[in-house]
């Protein structure tokens, strides 16, 4: 099936019922009020609209959509479900788009088509590649990835502009997005050393990546660092979207550039997830702390670290969790108004057993950045482990609303969630997808001993235990209880069983 392309000579504004889709604006309106929906999933309705004479098959989303990657079956729903969710369709019928079983989904809504009178171009809409980091060395690896970020939530704050989320970002790496993106502007560059110096190259070129429009070098010490990366947000939007008011700087957290670089340190490495990138990763946060003893979020990143060090049991970890509390509420007092300090007391705070305080924690977190997905995440995971996977389900879906281009480990709390409601099978397709693509994904592969044991598939079972062990010769039962410490017996002896049945001592 042909990809529904957003070019401007073929752009129509879209009406069906007392909604309007203008392809041009990018923008879903509701009797002329605009409708609050993702950008991707704006982009499966436009594409389910575009081919409403047939059934949209899974795969012909995942082409168009996900670029062909590999995608689970609870992303699609997912994303079929925002749409739905946006369009008030929830009702059994769906008057909007039906689920064609077996084979897909079908726009069935009368529409009317017409292309404006005027187009002066769509709102731009613009791809933050990862910068590259000179050469083979990869020790700048570290801010070349905090930059596009930077560059990424910068440029996301301006009303005029689109942007790709960073997972939609590091899942399309170098390639040239497909149409149904609509990407009217690829940022790409490079940073490299210089002497004492970090040389930044960037440059924007046009949708298809052919074309380049603009290109400059910057030349940043380390202590003009932060401030480099806004001259450069700066520049950037003065070429794609000219004459517009900047929105007004939200601070960072620090702005000492050398905090900003030991942080930036710490969180590539916790992102490696390897057990001594964990250490690492700790080492570096506690060394921005110490660089500027009120920034809020090397606190909270040090009690996320100290949590994972204890949940698995590695060397140097701490015998309790009081650490990593005071230091995720040491966040907090440095800054109630970073949302981080109070998401990862939530973390820590699940796994003490502690669900009041645990909600609220998340609350605040939620209410102090509603955009922040990871939050979301953490909060419906946090759910699963207090063993209230129905509290859970909503969450995980506004993961999806806020994106849906996942990281692979990202699917295991749908799992977890379906384990838990007694569903061991469709648990078992969640935690498989994520370990095609995280192999090392210990917290999945312990689950699905459970969820293989229950769906009396025991030989699985053991040969899932064995695997463990050859990832982590010294997993035990005792870890498994200390990573998964239900507050409710039931579940507790359930996993217990499935995983001592199965050989893990």
């Amino acid at each position: 099936m042909e990809e529904c392309a957003l070019s401007r000579k073929n752009v129509q504004i879209w009406s069906f019922g007392a909604f309007s889709l203008d392809e041009a604006s990018f923008e879903l309106t509701h009797s002329d009020v605009p409708v609050g929906i993702e950008p991707q999933s704006l982009r499966v309705l436009i594409f389910l609209i575009r081919h409403r004479e047939h059934v949209v098959t899974k795969d012909d989303l995942v082409e168009a959509i996900w670029q062909g990657r590999a995608i689970s079956d609870w992303a699609i729903s997912g994303a079929i479900k925002a749409v739905r969710t946006a369009l008030g369709d929830t009702d059994r019928d769906n008057r909007i788009i039906k689920t064609i079983h077996g084979r897909g989904f079908r726009f069935v809504a009368d529409v009317i088509s017409r292309t404006p009178e005027t187009v002066s171009g769509p709102m731009p809409t613009v791809l933050v590649r990862v910068f590259r980091s000179g050469g083979e060395d990869a020790a700048l690896d570290y801010l070349a990835d905090g930059l596009t970020e930077d560059l990424i939530h910068s440029l996301s704050r301006h009303d005029a502009l689109t942007v790709l989320s960073y997972n939609t970002t590091q899942a399309l790496g170098d390639g040239v997005p497909g149409d149904v993106y609509g990407v009217t502007h690829i940022i790409d560059g490079s940073i490299r050393e210089s002497g004492t110096r970090t040389r930044v190259n960037a440059a924007i070129l046009n949708g298809t990546g052919q074309q380049q429009i603009w290109a400059e070098r910057f030349d940043l010490s380390q202590e003009s660092l932060l401030a480099g990366h806004d001259l450069i947000a700066d520049r950037l939007l003065a070429v794609i979207a000219p004459d517009q008011t900047r929105p007004a700087r939200q601070p960072r957290g620090t702005v000492n550039s050398r905090a900003y670089d030991a942080y930036q340190k710490g969180r590539y490495a916790y992102f490696r997830y390897e057990p001594q990138a964990f250490v690492e990763a700790l080492s570096h946060f506690g060394k921005a702390a110490e660089l500027d003893p009120d920034f809020a979020n090397a606190y909270a990143q040090q009690a996320y670290c100290r949590t994972t060090l204890y949940v698995f049991g590695l060397p140097g970890s701490d015998k309790t969790l009081d650490a990593a509390e005071d230091l995720a509420r040491e966040a907090i007092r440095r800054d109630d108004r970073a949302a981080l300090g109070y998401a990862r007391l939530g973390w820590v705070l699940g796994y003490l057993g502690r669900p009041q305080e645990t909600i609220a924690a998340f609350d605040a977190a939620v209410a102090r950045d509603p955009e922040n997905s990871e939050a979301y995440l953490a909060y419906g995971e946090t759910m699963n482990r207090l063993a209230r996977p129905q509290d859970a389900g909503p969450l995980l879906e506004t993961v999806f609303s806020k994106d849906s281009f996942l990281p692979p480990s990202w699917e295991f709390p749908q799992g977890h969630r379906h384990l838990l409601l007694g569903e061991p099978e469709v648990a078992l397709g969640h935690f498989q997808s994520v370990l095609e693509r995280v192999p090392r994904f210990v917290p999945a592969r312990v689950q699905m001993v459970r969820a293989y044991w229950e769906a009396g598939d025991t030989e699985s079972a053991r040969q899932a235990v064995s695997r463990i062990k050859e990832i982590a010769p010294k997993y035990s039962l005792a870890h498994a209880k200390r990573m998964f410490p239900y507050p409710v017996q039931k579940e507790a002896d359930a996993l217990t069983a499935a995983l001592s049945c199965s050989g893990l001592r």
